[in-house]
C-alpha cells in the first residue's frame, strides 16, 4: 500500500522520510529495530474504532491533526518547572521528547545504578538497551508503539543493582513547552530492577496551558526475581493535548510490581498498562481517572498469569463530569498452568452529569481450574440522601457534591506513599472539586 493511500498519510511520511539524527543511529541493530517498526506502521497506520481494542475511541483528532517531529527543546519557565518537580527525589527532565540535562539532577547513586537519558548514555549502555528495547510489548505492535520505535527521540534507561534499595524516588518529568505546539513528543523508557533490588520510579506529563501536542510515550519494565518496583504515573497534559501511553511489565519468579496510574489531563487520552506475571509474583494495578468537559479517557489493563501461584489485585476509579467520556477495559488471563492463581478486578465509575458517559468491559480467559478470580463494576450518581445529609449539617448543595465526590477519588490518592506526589495529586483533585477552608496539609 502507497504512503497516499493510508488514511494517515501525514505520519506515514514521516516515518519513511530520513532521520539519520535520531537517538542511537549509529547502531545497525538499532535501526533494523526502527525500519521493522516502520514497515509494520506502513501496513497498519494508527487503529480504528473498527478493532475491538479501539472499540470506544476515536483517534482520528489525532489524524487530522497532523502533529510534526521538533527539532529542539523549548524554553520552559522557572515557576512552572518548579511546580512540576517533585521534593526529594532524583529528576530527569525531557522537554518537547528531549533530555535536559541542566534541569535535571541525579547524584549520589549507589554504584552499578544506571540513571540516565537514552541519549546521553547510549554508547556506554549499549547491552542494556539492546536487551530491553522492545522486548516486552506484545507483538504484533499497535500502531502507536511502532510509531514509537521508529521515531522516538529519547527516553530514560534505568537499571537497579542487584539487592540494592534506591532511597528517594526517581522522577521521570515529560515537559511539553509553547514551542512545542502541534509537536509529536515520542520517548522510549527502558526499566530493568535487578533481582532482590528496590526502588520507586514516578512519570509526570505536563504541558503549557492551553497548547495542543501529542505525546506517545512508551515504558518497557522488568522485574527480576524477589526484586520489588513502585510505578506511579501522573498524566496532567494540557487539556488540548493528546496523550498516548503505555506500561508494558514482566515479572519474573516472587517480583512485586506496584503500577499506581492517575489521569487529569488532555482533550484525548488513552492508557494501556499490561503485565505478565512469572511464578508467585505479585502484581498491584490501580488508577484513578477524572474527565470534566468534553474529555475522553481511556484506560485499557491486561494482566497475563503466565505461571502459577501469581497474584494479582486491580483497581480503577472513574469520575466523569459534563459531556466527558471514560473508558476501562480490563483482562485478565490465566494459562493453563497457572494453577493457584489469585485474581481481582474491580472498576467503579461515579457520573457527575445526565450527559457524561461510562463504558467499561471487564473480561476474564481462565484456562486453569484451580484459581480464585474475581470482577466487580459499578456505574452510578451522588447519593441524594448522602446530599441530603451534609445539607442538614450546614454545607450548601455544591459543597456537598464535592465533599462526597472527593472522598470518592481520596480513597486512591490515600494508596500514594510517598506525600510529595500524594500532595500533588491532591492539588489536581481540588482543582476540580474544591472544600471550602480546607488546606491541603490537612491531607
Amino acid at each position: 500500500m502507497s504512503v497516499t493511500q493510508l488514511p494517515n498519510a501525514h505520519y506515514a511520511s514521516l516515518i519513511t522520510a530520513k532521520n539519520a539524527d535520531l537517538v542511537g543511529c549509529e547502531f545497525d541493530w538499532l535501526n533494523s529495530l526502527r525500519v521493522k517498526a516502520a514497515e509494520g506502521f506502513s501496513e497498519t497506520g494508527f487503529p480504528s474504532p473498527r478493532e475491538e481494542e479501539w472499540r470506544y475511541t476515536n483517534i482520528s483528532p489525532i489524524e487530522k491533526s497532523q502533529f510534526n517531529l521538533p527539532t529542539k527543546a523549548g524554553a520552559i519557565d522557572t515557576r512552572f518547572l518548579q511546580n512540576v518537580l517533585l521534593d526529594d527525589c532524583h529528576h530527569l527532565v525531557f522537554v518537547d521528547g528531549f533530555y535536559q540535562p541542566t534541569l535535571s539532577s541525579v547524584i549520589d547513586l549507589t554504584e552499578g545504578v544506571v540513571v540516565s537519558a537514552i541519549s546521553e548514555g547510549v554508547s556506554e549502555h549499549e547491552d542494556l538497551l539492546k536487551s530491553l528495547l522492545d522486548s516486552v510489548v506484545e507483538t504484533p505492535a499497535l500502531g502507536f508503539i511502532n510509531f514509537n520505535t521508529a521515531l522516538f527521540t529519547d527516553g530514560a534507561v534505568i537499571s537497579i543493582e542487584e539487592n540494592t534499595q534506591i532511597e528517594k524516588p526517581i522522577q521521570i518529568a515529560f515537559i511539553s513547552s509553547k514551542e512545542g505546539a502541534l509537536s509529536i513528543i515520542n520517548c522510549r523508557n527502558l526499566v530493568l530492577a535487578k533481582a532482590g533490588s528496590k526502588a520507586t520510579l514516578i512519570e509526570t506529563y505536563h504541558g503549557a496551558e492551553d497548547s495542543c501536542y501529542l505525546s506517545n510515550i512508551v515504558t518497557e519494565v522488568v522485574v527480576e526475581p524477589n526484586a520489588n518496583l513502585s510505578h506511579n504515573r501522573l498524566q496532567a497534559e494540557s487539556l488540548k493535548a493528546y496523550h498516548i501511553g503505555g506500561v508494558y511489565s514482566r515479572l519474573d519468579n516472587n517480583a512485586i510490581f506496584n503500577q499506581y496510574n492517575y489521569n487529569f489531563g488532555s482533550v484525548l487520552s488513552r492508557s494501556e498498562v499490561h503485565a505478565e506475571l512469572g511464578e508467585a509474583s505479585d502484581c498491584t494495578l490501580d488508577g484513578l481517572y477524572i474527565a470534566e468537559d468534553r474529555q475522553h479517557m481511556d484506560n485499557h489493563t491486561r494482566v497475563n498469569h503466565a505461571q502459577p501461584h501469581a497474584v494479582s489485585n486491580e483497581f480503577y476509579k472513574g469520575i466523569m463530569n459534563d459531556r466527558s467520556k471514560g473508558v476501562f477495559q480490563g483482562r485478565i488471563i490465566v494459562a493453563l498452568d497457572a494453577q493457584k492463581t489469585d485474581a481481582k478486578m474491580n472498576n467503579r465509575n461515579l457520573l457527575l452529569s445526565d450527559r457524561a458517559e461510562a463504558d467499561t468491559k471487564p473480561q476474564l480467559e481462565i484456562y486453569a481450574d484451580d484459581v480464585k478470580c474475581a470482577h466487580g463494576v459499578t456505574v452510578g450518581q451522588l447519593d441524594d440522601s448522602a446530599i441530603f445529609y451534609l445539607r442538614t449539617r450546614g454545607a450548601d448543595e455544591e459543597m456537598a457534591k464535592n465533599m462526597l465526590t472527593f472522598a470518592f477519588a481520596n480513597e486512591m490518592v490515600e494508596r500514594v506513599k510517598f506525600k510529595p506526589l500524594r500532595i500533588k495529586i491532591l492539588e489536581e483533585l481540588l482543582k476540580r472539586f474544591p472544600q471550602q477552608g480546607m488546606k491541603i496539609e490537612w491531607l
